[in-house]
């Protein structure tokens, strides 16, 4: 993917470590507006598409079943009598 490959060469111009990568994404994603995005979106393949929705989902879909399980956790902490 070209944006990602442009922005791993303008993280690179600033910073020589991995530590700064997900701070740095977050600006640069920040700075654009929708249709920059929606641009972003038309110029990937449909392999690229699905590497992005696959990403996407699999990270909220373990958020939500992270919170699912505290939420039984404390359910059933709270039920000890």
């Amino acid at each position: 993917m070209r944006f990602a490959n442009d922005i791993l060469e303008r993280y690179f111009q600033h910073f020589n470590d991995k530590d700064s990568l997900d701070v740095f994404i977050y600006s640069v994603l920040e700075q654009m507006d929708e249709k920059d995005l929606i641009q972003v979106l038309k110029e990937c393949d449909k392999s690229e598409l699905n590497d992005l929705l696959t990403q996407f989902l699999r990270s909220k879909l373990e958020h939500e079943l992270h919170n699912d399980d505290q939420q039984i956790a404390v359910s059933d902490w709270t039920n000890i009598h």
